[in-house]
C-alpha cells in the first residue's frame, strides 16, 4: 500500500538517496534546512509548529537530519543536544499525536565510540556490544536512541533505529577496503531505510547497516595482527584486486561490523559491497 511518508534530511546524500527509492511506491515528502529535489518544507527540526504541520496526514517518518562529527568544530555541545535529542522528541510526539504507524531514525556505528577500540583482537560489532561514546555527537545519538526506545514502549509506535556505517567519499582504495569490514554504499543505507520503512515487525528495534562482510569471529586475532593472511583465505581475489592496482594490503584491520539481525528483520543484503566498488572507480 502506498504510504506518504515525510523525511527529515531530504536535501542531503542519504536523504535525498531514500527519496528516490521511495518514489517507487511511495509519496516522500521532504524537510530540510535548505532546498532540494525531494525537499517540501524547509526549515529546522526544532521548529515545533512546522514540524506539527509537515508530520499532519503523513503514515510514517524516516528521520535523517542531524548534525554530524564534523560539525563538532563549528558547532557548540548545547547546539548538538537541540537539534539532535530535541529535534527528534518533536518529530516522535509529533508522530504520535498525529497517528504516525513506523518511524525510521537514522543512527551510526560512531556511537560504539571507544568500544570500537580492539585489545588483543579485532572488535566484533553486532548491536549487543554496548557503546562507550567518545564525544557529543556519539552522546546525542545514543540519548536520540532511547527516546526513540521510551516512545516506542510507552505508546506503541513502531520504531527502527538505524545504524549506519560511513558512506562518504574516500579514496578508491580506502573505499573498496571499507567494504569489507566497516563501511556501506549510500543506495544499500537508502534501501535499508525503505526496507525498515515498509517492515510489518515489532515495536522497536535496532539494527547495524553496513556491507556484508567475508570475514568471521573465529578471523579476529589474525585480522588485528596479520590481515593478509585472512584475506588470502577467504578473499583471494581481493588480494589480486589490490596487486593489480598497485595498492597495499591493510596492515591491520581493527573491526568487523556484524548485520546478522538486519538480514534476518528486514531481509536486508548488501548489494555495492567491494566487488560493485572496484567496477565503479
Amino acid at each position: 500500500m502506498s504510504m506518504r511518508i515525510l523525511i527529515t534530511g531530504s536535501s542531503g546524500h542519504l536523504g535525498a538517496a531514500i527519496a528516490e527509492q521511495l518514489t517507487q511506491e511511495h509519496q516522500p515528502i521532504g524537510l530540510d534546512l535548505t532546498s532540494g529535489r525531494w525537499t517540501r518544507y524547509v526549515g529546522d527540526i526544532t521548529e515545533r509548529e512546522l514540524i506539527w504541520r509537515a508530520v499532519r496526514g503523513v503514515d510514517a517518518i524516516i528521520h535523517t537530519a542531524s548534525l554530524h562529527q564534523p560539525q563538532m568544530a563549528t558547532h557548540s555541545r548545547q547546539q548538538f543536544i537541540t537539534s539532535n535529542i530535541s529535534g527528534t522528541l518533536n518529530l516522535l510526539e509529533a508522530a504520535v499525536q498525529h497517528g504516525v504507524s513506523r518511524f525510521v531514525y537514522t543512527s551510526t556505528t560512531s556511537l560504539y565510540g571507544r568500544a570500537l577500540e580492539p585489545r588483543d583482537k579485532a572488535v566484533w560489532v553486532s548491536e549487543d556490544l554496548a557503546p562507550q561514546p567518545r564525544d557529543i555527537y556519539d552522546i546525542t545519538k545514543i540519548a536520540a536512541e532511547e527516546l526513540c526506545r521510551d516512545i516506542a514502549l510507552s505508546t506503541g509506535l513502531a520504531v527502527t533505529c538505524l545504524r549506519v556505517a560511513r558512506f562518504f567519499a574516500q579514496t578508491p582504495r580506502l573505499q573498496a577496503l571499507y567494504r569489507l569490514y566497516r563501511g556501506v554504499d549510500v543506495r544499500d543505507a537508502a534501501r535499508a531505510h525503505v526496507l525498515a520503512v515498509n517492515s510489518q515487525g515489532g515495536a522497536f528495534d535496532i539494527l547495524n547497516i553496513s556491507a556484508s562482510s567475508p570475514f568471521q569471529q573465529s578471523d579476529l586475532s589474525l585480522l588485528l595482527s596479520d590481515p593478509a593472511v585472512v584475506l588470502r583465505r577467504r578473499t583471494p581475489h581481493v588480494v589480486e584486486a589490490f596487486a593489480q592496482r598497485g595498492w597495499p594490503l591493510p596492515t591491520s584491520i581493527d573491526r568487523v561490523y556484524d548485520i546478522t539481525r538486519a538480514k534476518h528483520h528486514l531481509g536486508y543484503q548488501s548489494i555495492y559491497g567491494f566487488d560493485e566498488c572496484l567496477r565503479e572507480h
